[in-house]
């Protein structure tokens, strides 16, 4: 699956660094990932809020990032981003720029801020064009093991978003010679109307085991489409964002590949996002895909 035909090369890879971060794992990730692909490095460096550098400080830093980038036979531009919002001005390169990838840093935030602000890593999943890749609390390094997790459901423009994760999956597996794996995870849970009848028979083990096998047969269909191994196939029972993350870590995954769909802001707020929970946290690498463009 690694390097089926419709991956695609990349060209440019965009990534969002703090000023000053010379350590920071997404910029030795997007390094490494441009190494082995051939794809010109654009960094921009945004300044800390909390910790701002002073102008040549920065520019003296930014000089010295793209000097050693270069000498490790990387393609690199490079500029240094002080507009507010910080947020509207990483979209805002971003929409500019047009990349294959954006690559960054997991952002720690606060529940007490998730609850109050949108998160930085929320916002770009949300609103960037092209495909997120957030770096987690592994290794830097590039994956061996690439997990795409897709929805069963054939609701409109489904098929497509599990089209495009397992897209962007094999393009990324391409360029790092990951092993790629597919993965659905079926909750058991199940929405009931008050009725009592009804809440009985919506937790019966006999629907539940019903509905299971629905998804399993599901799962083996869109798995057969995509021409996925058996053996590279996971079923997994539970919460999502917890059962794909015990799935990376039990067969070595380094990065898992999950969609988001454009939701209106209340059905955010009501419903959720496996995406935005499991960036909350990124045990793994999370690499986010849309299904549409946000207009």
């Amino acid at each position: 699956m690694s390097d089926a035909p419709d991956s695609k090369l990349y060209s440019r890879l965009l990534v969002i660094v703090r000023t000053g971060h010379s350590d920071c794992a997404a910029l030795a990730h997007a390094s490494a990932l441009a190494q082995v692909s051939g794809a010109t490095l654009l960094l921009r460096a945004f300044d800390d809020a909390t910790e701002p550098l002073p102008a040549e400080t920065a520019t003296a830093w930014l000089s010295t990032t793209l000097a050693r980038l270069a000498s490790d036979g990387i393609q690199v531009e490079g500029e240094l981003i002080a507009r507010k919002p910080i947020q509207e001005a990483m979209l805002a390169d971003i929409e500019a720029l047009q990349p294959d990838l954006v690559v960054k840093e997991l952002r720690r935030e606060s529940a007490l801020s998730r609850l109050l602000f949108t998160p930085e890593d929320w916002f770009l999943a949300r609103r960037s064009p092209v495909p997120l890749l957030v770096i987690g609390e592994g290794s830097p390094g590039l994956p061996t093991r690439i997990v795409a997790a897709v929805d069963i459901a054939s609701a409109d423009g489904e098929d497509l978003l599990n089209q495009r994760i397992v897209d962007q999956a094999r393009q990324l597996a391409r360029h790092t010679g990951a092993e790629l794996h597919l993965a659905h995870v079926f909750e058991p849970v199940i929405d009931v109307p008050e009725d009592a009848t009804m809440q009985v028979m919506g937790t019966s083990p006999a629907l539940i085991e019903e509905l299971q096998a629905l998804h399993r047969e599901r799962f083996r269909l869109i798995a057969d489409q995509l021409g996925v191994p058996d053996a590279r196939r996971h079923l997994a029972v539970g919460r999502t964002d917890l059962a794909l993350e015990d799935l990376c870590e039990q067969i070595g995954a380094q990065t898992l590949v999950t969609g988001r769909h454009d939701r209106r802001r209340l059905e955010r707020f009501l419903m959720g996002s496996t995406s935005e929970t499991l960036l909350s946290h990124a045990r793994q690498n999370v690499l986010v895909v849309k299904a549409a463009v946000f207009d």
